[in-house]
């Protein structure tokens, strides 16, 4: 009689997504200076694909243990993304009590949870510049965030430790994050911040990103959606953005209870963006997201997505520096890519 009670005070949940697709692209750096198309299986189209435990221990008077594990991999291949972390994707424990909670670990950052209601296509590979929105810090290690939703208002706070002996700044992060859902309408504003480690020779330097996102549901069957994102990177990386300001607007549109179109347009004003020669002004680039969407049951679907980015590769991605996906070859200006896939969720 112990054991079922204390089994029926505690959930533990498996749970992860399955999602491949071949995608053919053009204009991809080869070994010269023109481009080259290319087809290829990749993994994790409209969803990253992952598997992870979810849990929770009912402590009584409205408390609960909390803890999640998730790993991300590739399905084409079959190896641990996020460096090979065995749960790089998240890693925490914590405490809540009714609609609050605290939590340890490696966890996404406040920015990256405000804008995911926001974003035209939920952060989905194809084809969304998710690490232009966020940055390429959307989950912090050693954080310690709050979480609290009051009615139609979800905050966010976060700080993550940088463990450097003698500086509390150096390699640290922090942010904070405010969703209001009210009916039809949505606003979100996001602020995060990322310092690089300190060295013996140099102080830390700084990222501040901030964001705000809006959403109206016009009719039961029509979303639409805008988001402005700041940035100031402070770190001369090579092909990396100094100052730009991103702006995004999408709809999604439901003709039919299975299908789900999203189109959505993205311009990324460059101020400055680093180069190694020096910090220069680049012609700006945009890129046009169409993806249609068909429900198989709740849990599988299929889908196709096609995107062309003008004076960059696709989504962006010549301004992520060493983390780019998409290299463009140095005579072409433009890149157009198209995928087509399937994901399960279990």
């Amino acid at each position: 009689m112990a054991t079922g009670s204390a089994l029926a005070q505690t959930s533990v949940t498996l749970y992860g997504v399955a999602d491949a697709y071949i995608e053919y692209t053009n204009h991809n750096l080869g070994t010269g200076p023109d481009g080259h198309s290319k087809v290829a299986l990749n993994s994790g189209g409209m969803s990253p694909s992952r598997w992870g435990l979810r849990g929770a221990e009912d402590l009584g008077s409205g408390k609960r243990a909390i803890f999640a594990l998730e790993s991300g991999f590739g399905l084409d291949n079959g190896v641990s993304l996020q460096g090979g972390r065995l749960f790089g994707r998240q890693a925490w424990v914590g405490l809540a009590a009714e609609n609050q909670q605290i939590t340890l670990g490696r966890q996404y950052t406040s920015l990256f949870l405000a804008l995911a209601n926001y974003v035209p296509a939920a952060y989905a590979t194809l084809y969304e510049p998710v690490l232009a929105i966020t940055g390429l810090s959307s989950r912090g290690d050693n954080m310690i965030k709050y979480r609290g939703v009051f009615g139609g208002l979800t905050t966010e706070l976060h700080w993550s430790f940088g463990e450097q002996p003698g500086t509390m700044n150096g390699g640290a992060g922090y942010g904070a994050g405010l969703d209001y859902q009210a009916g039809k309408f949505g606003i979100s504003t996001s602020y995060d911040n990322i310092n690089t480690a300190r060295s013996a020779t140099a102080s830390y330097t700084r990222t501040q990103k901030a964001a705000v996102g809006l959403r109206y549901q016009i009719t039961s069957q029509l979303l639409a959606q805008a988001v402005y994102r700041y940035n100031k990177n402070d770190t001369p990386t090579v092909n990396t953005a100094a100052r730009d300001d991103l702006w995004i607007i999408g709809v999604n549109y439901s003709p039919i209870q299975p299908v789900t179109l999203t189109a959505a347009f993205y311009y990324d004003n460059v101020k400055s963006q680093y180069t190694a020669a020096g910090n220069f002004n680049p012609t700006n680039p945009w890129q046009v997201t169409l993806i249609a969407d068909y429900a198989l049951s709740k849990r599988t679907d299929v889908y196709v997505a096609t995107a062309f980015t003008k004076n960059a590769a696709l989504n962006f991605e010549n301004l992520n520096g060493a983390a780019a996906a998409y290299q463009l070859a140095p005579n072409e200006k433009n890149q157009f890519g198209a995928g087509i896939g399937m994901r399960h969720k279990f």
